[in-house]
């Protein structure tokens, strides 16, 4: 068995990935918000970047 992927399985991942999304209402749709796009490109605020915090206790506060 070749351990290549193929441009074929690329494109049908894709297309499975694609349908997914749409026939199921994605998970954090609830906490983002949707706008209507008009035209070719939108440009959109950025919160910031963060860096990831190591995990010191099973069930402790999330840090700020």
């Amino acid at each position: 068995m070749s351990t290549q992927v193929t441009t074929a399985f690329v494109q049908q991942f894709s297309s499975n990935i694609q349908l997914l999304s749409q026939q199921m209402g994605s998970l954090l749709r609830g906490a983002v918000d949707s706008e209507t796009v008009v035209g070719e490109k939108a440009f959109f605020d950025q919160v910031g970047k963060a860096a990831a915090q190591q995990r010191t206790s099973r069930h402790a506060d999330t840090p700020l």
